[in-house]
């Protein structure tokens, strides 16, 4: 592993470690924008499969790539990986209109998932991880959920989930569940 690689996986790891901790470093990304109310989750009932994205009320960093071409490359400048790692820490993060956590739900999900790759809940149910030996891009995340699950994103989100993510030895993709276009992929 090159230097430059090990200091982004050991900032995402950290940054993915502290995404449920509201006193954290992270706890400024968990907090609704100054400038307006939070809004509550949507409820089951009102959520549709992919419904477009809920009125902005909280600021994300600057996404480092187009949702029309969501990977981030290692030879990609240093200014952009720091941006996807920044981006992907945001996208776990908690908000205060998000649903708690339902680590049952994400745990039902995530056997539902095998036979995609080995699954794991992380963070309380916040993050469902799906591990696999090759495969894994932009599309798999919500490709295998609607397969093996039927869930669509917003009865996840409903759950506490806010991450789907797929990785294997070259990829790692996170799916998010408060909006169907929002993926950001990282290739080793």
């Amino acid at each position: 592993m090159l230097p430059s690689q090990a200091i982004l996986a050991f900032a995402l790891a950290a940054c993915v470690a502290g995404c449920d901790d509201k006193t954290g470093p992270l706890a400024s990304l968990a907090s609704p924008d100054a400038s307006g109310p939070a809004t509550p989750a949507p409820s089951v009932a009102s959520t549709t499969a992919d419904a477009a994205p809920p009125a902005a009320t909280h600021a994300m960093p600057p996404r480092p790539v187009p949702t029309s071409s969501p990977t981030v490359l290692i030879t990609m400048p240093m200014e952009t990986q720091l941006q996807a790692i920044q981006y992907m820490a945001a996208m776990q993060a908690p908000w205060p209109s998000d649903a708690p956590a339902d680590p049952d739900y994400a745990k039902q999900i995530a056997d539902s998932l095998k036979s995609a790759g080995r699954t794991d809940v992380i963070s309380s149910g916040r993050l469902i991880e799906v591990k696999m030996d090759k495969g894994c891009d932009a599309t798999l995340p919500k490709q295998a959920l609607a397969r093996s699950t039927g869930a669509p994103l917003g009865t996840l989100l409903a759950h506490g989930v806010l991450v789907v993510k797929c990785l294997d030895r070259q990829v790692q993709c996170l799916q998010s569940t408060r909006d169907a276009d929002d993926v950001l992929c990282t290739h080793k």
